[in-house]
């Protein structure tokens, strides 16, 4: 009896658990959750999931204003910046608002590196290569964006340079096409300054025509700080899984009919599937990552690795090698066994 009550339990538990990980925080909450952000922003992510989604613009203006406040070298602010707002935006519910107060309220020295890093980490066509953006949507899904972007940073300091860096990661994003993008993102620019120079800081930026690619104008028009490294940066803050995330399209989806609103955007993710780099899928096409899964030793390979005196296990089965235990997948050459009943209780 003792048993089953426990089993009732936790089971109730697990039920509830969604619900309780991403319930809202409250102002007070959220605002005490700022300080750990700024000194660890690899907990920007699964925070800003519990914010109002009404507060989340709000949360990472804060977070990055208590980042400018750390001490620290140029280097390992950028860091800082790239890393926490790079979660905040994929973490967010609506994501071009976040993305608009992340260029309204980074100091405009780190917005050089976060344009660059955005550009391809987030807003890249080549993310998804099962889903290619098509020139028309990159330009709808863009200039849509651009319009949040340059209306929050009308009220910001600086607003023509933030504007052109905005601009500037779409140009890089679009890989090229269509043509006449600078143009066109030029034009729907609000700040009368950032109409007059913008096309020709994004020229120097992107070293067209041969040059050398440099911020310097633009930095200089804000009279901002010193230029990070980039190069140390990205030594601080690299993934080291190389990942790309597919947020060009989520630029538009906001709200309950959003990922943010579905299974896959509770707790930042928390409640997917997981996936392991290099581990099998089984036949279902799920992650071999079942909780009653006994361990095993290379189980990527269906031949045997290593060897001993008498020589190696080249062209040898790997008696090993299974995937999911129940599933009729093992060595091809034996008929399947199962596995013993103790393990499935």
């Amino acid at each position: 009896m003792k048993l089953n009550k426990m089993i009732e339990t936790c089971m109730l538990a697990l039920c509830a658990l969604p619900f309780v990980a991403t319930a809202e925080l409250s102002k007070a909450e959220w605002q005490a959750k700022v300080g750990d952000c700024a000194s660890n922003p690899a907990e920007m992510k699964s925070i800003i999931a519990q914010v109002p989604a009404a507060d989340q613009a709000d949360f990472v203006a804060k977070v990055n204003a208590a980042i400018a406040k750390k001490p620290g070298s140029a280097e390992s602010k950028a860091a800082d910046f790239y890393a926490a707002n790079k979660a905040a935006v994929s973490g967010a519910t609506d994501k071009s608002a976040v993305l608009a107060e992340v260029y309204a309220t980074v100091p405009v020295e780190y917005l050089t590196d976060i344009n660059e890093r955005f550009a391809t980490e987030l807003f890249s066509r080549k993310a998804n290569p099962e889903k290619p953006v098509s020139d028309a949507a990159f330009v709808e899904l863009s200039t849509n964006a651009l319009a949040v972007v340059n209306k929050r940073c009308e009220s910001a300091e600086n607003a023509d340079v933030r504007q052109t860096f905005a601009a500037l990661m779409f140009v890089r994003a679009s890989e090229g096409s269509p043509e006449g993008l600078v143009s066109t993102y030029v034009s729907q620019m609000t700040d009368p300054k950032a109409k007059e120079s913008a096309a020709g800081w994004i020229s120097e930026a992107t070293g067209a025509g041969g040059t050398e690619a440099s911020y310097d104008s633009m930095l200089a028009a804000a009279n901002a700080g010193d230029e990070p490294d980039h190069a140390i940066v990205l030594q601080m803050s690299s993934d080291p899984n190389g990942l790309m995330e597919a947020l060009l399209a989520d630029l538009q989806a906001s709200g309950a009919g959003s990922a943010a609103g579905s299974a896959a955007g509770m707790g930042a993710g928390a409640f997917t599937t997981m996936s392991i780099s290099g581990a099998p899928s089984s036949p279902d096409g799920f992650p071999d990552t079942r909780l009653d899964r006994v361990p095993r030793g290379a189980i990527g390979s269906s031949s045997a690795v290593g060897g001993n005196s008498e020589g190696t296990n080249e062209g040898q089965e790997n008696p090993y090698y299974s995937r999911r235990r129940g599933s009729g997948v093992g060595v091809a050459s034996e008929p399947f066994v199962p596995e013993p009943p103790d393990y499935v209780k």
